[in-house]
């Protein structure tokens, strides 16, 4: 039996979904929603037993779009009962009263916190960073304008006919404010019953504003102070030979771990660069970080780049970056755009680049990429090799990091072996630094050339490079 869970949703319901939740719908939502809101302040500052043909018959329509939209939610949600605990409140907004309970009107108003959560999502659209250092001021600035308009409206049609405190409108929202922000009653004080419980409400809200309020503004000033500690005091714009990190996903500590291994490169400063909403120290908690600076920015930008010191750094490694919700194809795109941009920086630095689809290597090489790492090639061939000879991970992963055994090493071939043949330099290389030759990286008409295990005749050239399994880093005797 398939239940309303499991079952798959029609193609008309997937073109609902993509109509009510596309960035343009929720756009004329919330204009909808603020008309609203205008047409309850309208109502409610007219003259009683004054009929309002005009804005009755818009409310009217209003509503009945209010009514669909929410039809349309219900009809393409998933799970019945999460969408009742989704949408309770604006169902309450929506509900029609009677002209007798007026006071009722003021649940129209709720809808304002629909427009706050739209808001944040089309922000998170446009940039998860923005959307992040905005979400509690929207929040925030949402929950004050809704308790003022219902403290105003509320005590004006409570006390507005008998009290002369509040006989318009306007004093009522300059009253609903002051008593807001002071946390006590100003510029009048309530006659009735509902006023009391009205006024108890607007004062109960400033307290809990004033808390939020204060929480917000210690996270910012907290956090610029952070921002201030890290990037102006520490002055990433005086940093030479460090290293430029693009990106970041669940593999950047991994990366950061095996550069401070090794004990050359331990000593660079180590500059991470991405869209953070939150800097990720707690993944580098077992790593000295005194070398490492993180800065928030988009890196495919000139200006990040040069902030971050890209024209002095030595190597740049680029991470297919998981900071943002987006797709493979984006994110190597990203990484193309930024590897282009650095090269033409700095033509000299040296580059890696981690890709998604091999596809994409074309463009990295053209920009003069030294080095690109698909990853999931690499785990897939790892495995297959594995599974073909019976176990072959422990080598590699011996091989493949500084912290444990023998490492592979790129050392420069030393003149008196030049125009020796692989074979002798491999016996020298054991007999000597107790090194194997595993390679020759050669520079064939200006593009580099790696030939593993050639045969053992092959005589070597000038400027070649040699690709050996060792302890430690051989160091030539003169």
């Amino acid at each position: 039996m398939t239940t309303a869970l499991d079952s798959s949703p029609s193609p008309f319901q997937l073109r609902l979904d993509r109509f009510i939740h596309d960035s343009y719908t929720e756009f004329i939502l919330i204009l909808l929603i603020l008309a609203s809101v205008l047409i309850v302040m309208a109502e409610v500052a007219s003259e009683p037993g004054v009929p309002l043909p005009i804005l009755s018959t818009v409310d009217g329509v209003l509503t009945v779009i209010f009514v669909i939209e929410l039809s349309i939610r219900y009809y393409i949600a998933r799970r019945k009962d999460r969408f009742f605990k989704q949408y309770w409140i604006d169902i309450i907004a929506v509900l029609p009263f009677l002209p007798a309970f007026h006071v009722l009107r003021l649940l129209r108003l709720l809808r304002l916190l629909r427009v706050g959560i739209l808001i944040n999502r089309n922000l998170l659209r446009v940039s998860s960073t923005v959307a992040a250092s905005l979400s509690a001021q929207l929040g925030l600035f949402v929950m004050v304008g809704l308790i003022v308009l219902v403290g105003a409206l509320g005590i004006y049609l409570v006390e507005g006919r008998q009290n002369q405190d509040f006989s318009s409108l306007r004093d009522a929202l300059w009253w609903s404010f002051f008593t807001l922000v002071s946390g006590e009653p100003i510029g009048g004080e309530a006659q009735t019953d509902g006023g009391r419980f009205i006024t108890l409400i607007v004062l109960v809200g400033g307290l809990t504003m004033f808390a939020v309020f204060t929480g917000v503004v210690s996270a910012v000033m907290v956090q610029r102070l952070k921002n201030v500690m890290e990037i102006r005091y520490l002055e990433l714009d005086e940093l030479r030979g460090h290293i430029v990190i693009c990106g970041w996903n669940r593999s950047g500590h991994l990366v950061i771990e095996e550069l401070h291994a090794d004990p050359d490169l331990k000593k660079l400063p180590i500059v991470v660069v991405a869209e953070f909403i939150e800097t990720p120290e707690r993944e580098l908690k077992s790593t000295d970080r005194s070398q490492i600076y993180f800065y928030t920015g988009d890196y495919t930008t000139i200006e990040a780049l040069e902030t971050v010191g890209i024209y002095y750094a030595s190597r740049a490694i680029l991470l297919a970056d998981a900071t943002c919700p987006r797709s493979d194809q984006d994110r190597d795109a990203r990484t193309v755009l930024a590897a282009l941009t650095i090269e033409k920086l700095n033509p000299k630095i040296y580059t890696c680049a981690q890709l998604l689809d091999r596809k994409n290597n074309v463009q990295l090489r053209v920009a003069g990429v030294e080095d690109v790492v698909v990853s999931d090639e690499l785990a897939s061939h790892l495995i297959a090799t594995s599974a073909r000879n019976f176990g072959a991970s422990d080598v590699l992963a011996e091989l493949l990091t500084v912290q444990v055994g023998n490492q592979i090493y790129k050392v420069s071939l030393p003149m008196e072996w030049i125009d020796t043949t692989f074979w002798e330099v491999t016996g020298e290389l054991k007999h000597q630094y107790d090194a194997i030759l595993l390679a020759v990286e050669r520079q064939t008409n200006g593009k580099r050339e790696t030939l593993v295990n050639p045969p053992q005749n092959e005589r070597l050239r000038e400027k070649d490079e040699l690709i050996v399994i060792a302890r430690k880093l051989p160091i030539w005797k003169s």
